[in-house]
């Protein structure tokens, strides 16, 4: 069984690795179910730009990756080529307005996609553009994308695009689940802003995180110091176990990149320990109840390794 400990970074590393443990590798759908149909369709317009802005913003994490659709939802999963950082999207089947998977034999089906491909052909979509998305085995290597206009305007019209699928060697990474010593949650937008101007200072963000106070700095030699203090009264939410106090490094660049889904989610929760792995969750929809749990909501998880300092 998984502990907290398997993912304690290995010091040999000036940017630790994330440690991953119960690795499996993704069953590939061998696309020999005739029965196997599937049909999803994005109506309301919000949704359908943070689907739209969830593959811009993978593209700076990973060129492929595999989608991943069973009778319960849409799961993917990838690691950033410098192994530093890595992204999980769910989204329930609930999140979509028509979500349809029909399989006598198969439980669920794995479709390898060009990132930067998908990005682009949703990056066309207009705001009453609707998005479906279509699979059948009778044509088994595309993935077919309509945008749809249910208005009939005479400005936006319908577009309809085939993805070319791909088989993709990947592996599932389970995390194992920690008590983190703080979390906290603040308004993305501001965020995203603080670490772009963080980001001009220096290569590495710097947390320091009390029961009094969470500072974020930035410095370097040729351009100075930088710092920025969180007042806990604007958190949206902050804990922090008793006589805490955290010190901890993160790279700059890669920490960019997670702040650039805060278009997919007016808040971002971040969670933190020392010598473990920031988990950084954007929530894609409001919780429809008091004790709905983030894992069986829409959501993004990125988790990103500290640096340490060579002994």
């Amino acid at each position: 069984m998984a502990t907290s400990s398997d993912i304690i970074p290995q010091k040999t590393f000036n940017v630790v690795k994330l440690g991953v443990v119960n690795l499996r590798v993704a069953k590939q759908y061998k696309r020999s179910d005739p029965s196997l149909q599937m049909n999803i369709v994005v109506k309301n317009r919000d949704n359908a730009r943070i689907f739209s802005g969830l593959f811009q913003n993978i593209k700076l994490f990973a060129e492929h990756v595999n989608l991943m659709f069973d009778g319960d939802r849409l799961y993917a999963q990838g690691m950033d080529n410098s192994h530093i950082s890595i992204f999980e999207i769910s989204i329930p089947k609930t999140w979509f307005d028509i979500y349809e998977y029909t399989s006598t034999t198969s439980t669920s089906i794995v479709m390898g996609i060009n990132v930067l491909l998908l990005f682009k052909i949703l990056n066309t979509r207009e705001d009453s553009h609707e998005i479906h998305l279509r699979y059948d085995e009778a044509n088994n290597d595309k993935l077919y994308i309509d945008l749809l206009n249910p208005t009939q305007s005479k400005t936006t019209f319908d577009k309809h695009f085939e993805l070319p699928l791909m088989e993709i060697e990947s592996e599932i990474m389970a995390i194992p689940e920690i008590d983190y010593a703080a979390e906290f949650s603040l308004a993305s937008s501001n965020f995203s802003s603080l670490i772009g101007q963080l980001k001009q200072f220096g290569a590495d963000l710097q947390i320091k995180c009390s029961e009094d106070e969470i500072r974020l700095i930035s410095s370097s030699n040729e351009s100075g110091n930088m710092s920025v203090v969180v007042p806990i009264d604007d958190l949206v939410l902050f804990a922090i176990n008793e006589g805490e106090t955290l010190n901890l490094s993160f790279s700059l660049a890669h920490f960019h990149n997670i702040c650039a889904f805060h278009k997919v989610s007016n808040t971002i929760n971040l969670k933190i320990s020392d010598n473990y792995p920031l988990k950084a969750t954007y929530v894609l929809e409001l919780p429809k109840y008091e004790d709905d749990e983030i894992s069986k909501m829409a959501h993004i998880m990125v988790f990103l390794a500290p640096r340490v300092c060579d002994e």
